[in-house]
Formats: structure tokens, sequence, C-alpha cells
């Protein structure tokens, strides 16, 4: 593909990205205050540690989903549409097949698993906590298997169209719950299957839409090769490691905060959260389009294209620190107009928020690039090595700070990656990527 093309197609996604995940970012500001009326803070705390909890299974497509996203833009790059149905009806058939085991294993072992202690949840306060979760997993698991559209948007150059999947998807589930918060009493049960019945069922239309419009690759039985399964997992097998070391350290926070403080503390940690990650939502729309770019262009041998790219993101990355900065400056006002005076934030959680946010976004930018090209074993190494730290770091910066310590052990794991993923970056785009770093 011509270099301005491939350049023009990020722009142009880029820009309609903006305008979607805008939209996303308004309707979860929405969704918070809206939610939190709905429901009482200590069963808003449990719904977001339990989504945090459930959102685990997408990991179970050892990494199924990002391996198709690239042999597929891979294919398509070189013009081989038998080769790129080949891997999309693969993909499709053996994401059914994990999602029907991982399933019905969970509900063979669901009576054993208790889930009050785990969440640390009072048995009278949530008496249908197991049924709610039964209910729940199950629409995760149809969103799991229909999700892979998007990586078929994304292949294709094209991420703003799952952009528009999230935004519809986000924006139904705010409507629906708004109008229970004006019809119904608060309901977990009824907040739980509302957001995620909604999302899954947004995929399901989106799946013949997809494959009327990109025909040609459409999954089809008799394409399906257990050969190019291993294909897809073998570089999919390295993100689904790097999916599990990064899952420990991103979604184990509520977990460890539920347990360490009660499932209330989840709360003002989630919406400082959510209010700094306005600014790592925004940098992915910047960056994302690059992934599926980046391996193209690497395909193609266009370094000079990849080293550009990469500088004017760590500008971009710079400007999205001052406004992390500002964005601190004015967060005290910006809570007490959102969720007024019922939760209160301590303002060393919100600085911990924008550091954080800085050095995620920081990692991002050479990780998806680094994941566009493959080269994904130090990558790996260095999550599994952070993964191993973060729980118990997690536990004793908690005990030793409060909540806020639980942000700190974050910041420290994080910064191991921030050394590393760009020194790999910088080896592999100058063709001096040798050994471990080559790989």
């Amino acid at each position: 593909m011509d270099l301005d093309i491939r350049s023009g197609k990020a722009v142009k996604n880029i820009v309609f990205s903006f305008l979607l995940k805008g939209g996303s970012i308004l309707v979860s500001l929405f969704i918070v205050p809206i939610t939190l009326d709905y429901l009482n803070p200590y069963e808003y705390g449990i719904w977001l540690t339990l989504s945090s909890v459930l959102s685990w299974i997408y990991i179970f497509d050892i990494g199924l989903g990002n391996g198709l996203r690239n042999k597929l833009t891979e294919a398509l790059a070189v013009g081989d549409l038998k080769l790129a149905k080949i891997y999309v009806s693969t993909a499709f058939f053996y994401m059914a097949v994990i999602v029907l085991i991982f399933y019905f294993l969970y509900l063979f072992l669901h009576y054993w698993i208790d889930w009050y202690s785990i969440l640390n949840v009072d048995v009278i306060k949530v008496p249908d906590l197991n049924s709610i979760i039964i209910l729940v997993l199950s629409f995760f698991c149809v969103g799991f298997l229909f999700r892979l559209v998007g990586n078929v948007y994304m292949a294709y150059q094209v991420p703003a169209v799952n952009d528009l999947l999230v935004f519809l998807g986000n924006l139904f589930s705010l409507l629906i719950i708004f109008v229970c918060s004006k019809m119904t009493a608060g309901s977990l049960k009824t907040v739980s299957i509302v957001f995620s019945v909604v999302p899954a069922f947004v995929y399901i239309l989106a799946y013949p839409i997809t494959f009327k419009l990109y025909r040609e690759i459409a999954p089809s039985w008799k394409w399906i090769k257990k050969r190019y399964f291993g294909t897809l997992v073998s570089l999919g097998g390295k993100f689904f490691v790097v999916q599990i070391a990064c899952l420990v350290v991103f979604m184990t926070s509520n977990l460890i905060i539920s347990n360490l403080f009660g499932p209330q503390e989840v709360t003002p940690y989630n919406i400082a959260f959510k209010y700094f990650s306005v600014l790592t939502m925004g940098f992915t729309i910047v960056i994302t389009p690059f992934w599926s770019a980046i391996t193209e262009a690497y395909t193609l041998n266009d370094m000079m294209w990849i080293r550009t790219n990469i500088r004017n993101l760590v500008f971009v990355w710079a400007g999205f620190v001052l406004l992390s900065i500002a964005m601190l400056i004015i967060s005290p006002y910006v809570y007490s107009v959102w969720v007024g005076a019922a939760v209160k934030i301590p303002m060393s959680l919100s600085v911990f928020c924008a550091v954080y946010v800085s050095i995620v976004n920081w990692n991002n930018l050479f990780a998806y690039m680094i994941n566009g090209i493959g080269k994904l074993h130090i990558q790996l190494i260095l999550a599994v090595v952070q993964g191993i730290l973060f729980v118990p770091l997690a536990i004793w910066c908690g005990k030793s700070l409060g909540v806020t310590g639980v942000l700190v052990a974050l910041c420290l794991c994080l910064f191991i990656s921030a050394i590393g993923n760009p020194i790999q970056c910088w080896k592999i785009v100058n063709k001096k990527a040798t050994g471990i770093w080559n790989k």
C-alpha cells in the first residue's frame, strides 16, 4: 500500500474514532451518576468488582483474536483472499469451541466457587449473587465469540467501525438503565443483565452485516483448516500469556480493594480511575489504527514509515501528559459536579491516577508497535514479571497506604515495561534487534 494511502487511512480512522470514542466517554460519564443513583455505593462497588472479574473470560481465546488480527492483515497486505478466508473461518470455529468448553466447565465448577468470599459480599445484602453471575457469564460468552467481528475491521484498518459497535453498546445500555431508574427500584441484577446483554446483542447484529460487506472472507465450514489454527495460536499464544499477565495487573485491583477495604471503597477508586481513563481512551484512539498499519508496513519492509510515525506519536504522548496535569488540577471540581458529595475522593488517589495513565499510554505506544510487528517475546517476559510482582506489592502497599497504595503498586510494576518496550521497539525498527530482542 502507498505510504500516503496508509497514513491517510490511519488519520481518517483517528478522526472518526475520536468522535465515536468521545461519544463513548460521554456515555460512560453519564452512566456513573445514573447507576450510582439507581444502586447504592455498596451494590455499585459489587458490580464494578464483578464486571472486572468476569472480563477475565476475554483472555480465554488463547490470543486467537489478536492472532487473527495480525495474520488477516498480513494476508490482505499481499492480496491473498483465500488465506484470509481460511483464517477467518478457522478463528470463528475454534473460538466457538473454546467458548462452549469454558462455559460448560464453569457450570460444572460453579457450585464449588464461593463468590461471596471472593468478592467479600454480605449474603444478606445480595442473596441472589450466584444467579446474577450465571446470567451475566452466559451473555459475556456470547459476546466473547462475536467480538471477533471487531478484529476483522481492525485487520482491514478501519478500527473506527469497531469503536462504533462499542459506542452503540454503551449508548443503548445507558438508555435502558436510565429508563429502569425511572420505572423500577434499584436492582443489581437488572444492572448486571443490561450491561452484559446489550453489548453482546450489538455484536450479534453486526455479524451478518460485516460478512455481507466482506463477502470474500465470510466464514464457511469448508474453509476451516485445523493446521491454520496452529498458525493463529503460535502468535496468539504469546498474546495470550501477555493478556493473562496484564489481566493480573489491571483487573485484580478492584478485587484487592474489595477484600482489603470492602466493596464500598471500590466506588471512589473507580470514579477517579474512570475520570483519568478518559486520557487512556483518547490515546488508544490515536494509536489503534497504527497496530494493523504497522503489520502491513513491516510485511512490506517499510521501516521509514514506522520510524516516522513512532516519533510523531511520542510528541502526541507528551501532549496527553500535559492534559493529565490539567485534569488533575480541576479534578475536585469535576468530581463535585459529576457525582456530588456522596463519594469522597482523596487528592492522592487522583495524583497517582494521573501518573498511572501517563505510564500506561507510554507503554501502549510501544506495545502496539511491537504487537503489530509480532515480536512479543520481550513483552511476554516483562508482562509475566509484572504479573508476579503486582498482587503481593499491591497488598503490601494497600495495607501501608490505603486504597492509593494499590495505584502506587500499579505504577511501580508498569515502570518495568516503560523501559523495556521502547528499547526493543528502537532495536527492531533500526534493524539492530538480535537474539531475544528479535523474537
